[in-house]
């Protein structure tokens, strides 16, 4: 092991050295990039996102990314771009996109692309007809389950997950059965196993049969395109079933390092990749943790292995939990209990969905993937509803602690060697995570805390305190539902007393109202249309303004500022363009900043230069400021 994290390190650095840094020099520069086109993402509007593997400027090797309206190039055609300008990947509260292309080994994306010229090479026949199968198959997914049933099955056999809906997703990941949508070990494990199983009733002999599981797991991995996950799950079974053949012992925690090994020698950014991690911390969990502290456990009835089972899959949440909660806006509680009553369900809709796949649809059993998925999606769909079901929080010091916690185990199990000592380590993360989770929650409670959300012209203010949470939506942008819909879930918050809208009422109010389906979110206030009335739920307010007084705190909008006091304490938020700075309070501009505006005032905040921050009114009087 010593010798594997050095090497690791080793890998790391050189790479970090001779690959990356190299790149990310030319941040903001301009020059020319001809590369191949390795991948190619299309999306409404005729446009399109190109990943480019080539080189800047003729000498620095590098692989960007290039969004544009489609230039009709494919995978495996050049593309010669005679000028462009260089940026790192932009990140935001929405979407981390230097940390998720990083992984990928895509350090820079292409702006202001002029002199573009495509040399189409007709490359990667197999490629591309893999791809169209792929598409062919997901098509008939949802033609025959239905569009929510069959983005489902898609996710489970290709590991597909852009067109699902995000309230679909968010109830599975909630359930505790996530996982199913990235195909991994146990995607791989289930296929190879009944082909297994097939070939030894056939009596085919062992090296066919390895060569024939070689050429399953390629179209497995191929099918899902190439996901690190699926590669580690390759590796790791050529392992188990070559010490077969080659009559030797496989270990799972040896394979599972060598696994990680080759993979990091390729690709050491792999590290970063939130799915890699999960992936190797479950089957860690699963097939390292798990059975050494249920070894000796009973099973010799049914109830025994029954509760046998609990355990595993407890022993593998607990592995894959502080590793969620840091990745993720939130982590299921009820996945050791769903892992045991679903995820067989969902294996048997998985390997009808993959079987239909390999016979191009001659073995046709969908109808019933229809069934299984539908009863899945309504389970999801309760457990997601229910409070206490998943967990979340958006403090650091918590996670860190949980990760600490981790290290602590691990020198736990190597001085002690006895689980009741590990139990006991475990047992204090869990009191540690979920008392510190309830200070929080009171901490929160027993302030004002105002969280400025959105890009630009687009915000919208979220106000918490007292128990109670209020939505004041300022720009009627659709994007502003998403970034108060991460913020509520980061924080654990499920009910909403107040959301008031101030543009584009009924579009906006259809945009919060599909984002916050989990939400219980109490009156809609908009401003406009007769005052006396009420449409879908929506009271109006009129001359354009309005308060709102939750007893700790009030809210006030009036002519696209809100105001927002607690006790003697107050925060102003207003447009750039035309707001007034507040000389008693701090004063937020949203929107695009006036060339002259005068940046020395420590008491301003500019939306478009700081994106989203939480702004917390301390009882001194001033308030505290810290980026989301």
């Amino acid at each position: 092991m010593a010798l594997f994290f050095a090497a690791s390190g080793g890998v790391f650095s050189v790479y970090t050295a001779v690959r990356y840094k190299p790149v990310v020099a030319m941040n903001g520069s301009s020059g020319s990039f001809v590369g191949k086109v390795t991948d190619v993402q299309y999306y409404s509007g005729e446009n399109a996102s190109y990943t480019l593997n080539g080189r800047i400027n003729g000498s620095i090797k590098a692989k960007v990314t290039y969004y544009s309206a489609s230039l009709g190039a494919e995978k495996g055609d050049i593309l010669d771009i005679g000028s462009c300008t260089f940026q790192i990947p932009k990140s935001d509260y929405l979407f981390d996109g230097e940390k998720y292309y990083k992984s990928d080994g895509i350090f820079l994306t292409l702006q202001n692309a002029k002199d573009i010229s495509v040399e189409h090479r007709n490359a990667r026949k197999l490629g591309k007809a893999i791809e169209r199968y792929r598409e062919d198959m997901i098509s008939a997914f949802r033609l025959n389950l239905g569009k929510d049933s069959g983005d489902l099955l898609a996710g489970m056999v290709f590991g597909e997950k852009r067109g699902m809906d995000d309230n679909v997703k968010a109830s599975v990941y909630r359930c505790g059965i996530g996982h199913m949508l990235a195909v991994s070990g146990l995607h791989v494990s289930v296929a190879v196993f009944v082909l297994m199983w097939l070939l030894k009733r056939l009596r085919v002999n062992k090296y066919a049969s390895f060569a024939l599981m070689e050429c399953l797991i390629l179209f497995v991995a191929a099918m899902a395109n190439y996901p690190v996950s699926a590669i580690r799950a390759a590796i790791m079974m050529n392992f188990f079933y070559a010490a077969r053949l080659f009559r030797r012992q496989n270990d799972t925690f040896n394979s599972l390092a060598a696994a990680v090994f080759l993979i990091c020698i390729f690709q050491p950014y792999a590290v970063y990749d939130e799915g890699f991690i999960l992936s190797v911390a479950g089957t860690f969990g699963i097939g390292v943790f798990a059975q050494y502290m249920t070894k000796d456990m009973p099973d010799e009835h049914l109830y025994q292995r029954f509760i046998r089972n609990c355990a595993v899959m407890l022993c593998t949440s607990l592995c894959v939990f502080p590793f969620s909660l840091l990745f993720f806006d939130e982590t299921s509680l009820i996945s050791p209990i769903t892992n045991i009553f679903i995820i067989p369900l969902c294996s048997i809709s998985m390997i009808i969905g993959l079987i239909y796949a390999l016979t191009g649809g001659i073995v046709d059993l969908l109808f019933i993937s229809k069934y299984i998925n539908e009863f899945v999606l309504r389970i999801s769909d309760i457990a997601a509803r229910i409070r206490f079901t998943h967990f979340s929080c958006d403090s650091k010091e918590l996670v860190l602690g949980l990760l600490l916690f981790i290290v602590v185990t691990a020198i736990t199990a190597v001085l002690f060697g006895k689980r009741k000592y590990i139990c006991c380590t475990i047992a204090a993360a869990v009191v540690f995570m979920f008392v510190g989770a309830g200070i929080i929650r009171i901490q929160r409670d027993s302030r004002t805390t105002i969280a400025v959300l959105g890009n630009g012209s687009n915000a919208a203010v979220v106000v918490c305190g007292g128990g109670s949470t209020d939505i004041i939506d300022l720009s009627g942008h659709y994007k502003s539902a998403r970034y108060v819909r991460k913020y509520l879930a980061r924080n654990g918050i499920s009910s909403v007393q107040n959301t008031v809208l101030t543009n584009k009422v009924q579009s906006s109010y259809a945009s919060y109202l599909y984002e916050l389906e989990f939400v219980d979110t109490g009156k809609w206030l908009a401003s406009g249309g007769d005052v006396s009335s009420e449409d879908f739920g929506i009271t109006y307010f009129g001359d354009n303004s309005v308060v709102i007084d939750e007893g700790s705190f009030s809210a006030e909008y009036s002519g696209g500022t809100v105001t927002v006091r607690s006790g003697d304490k107050k925060a102003v938020i207003t447009s750039a363009k035309g707001g007034e700075i507040s000389n008693d309070s701090i004063t937020v501009m949203y929107g695009n900043v006036p060339e002259n505006a005068d940046r020395s005032n420590d008491s301003v905040i500019y939306l478009a230069d700081g994106n989203n921050f939480e702004i917390v009114l301390s009882d001194s009087g001033g308030c505290n400021i810290r980026r989301l």
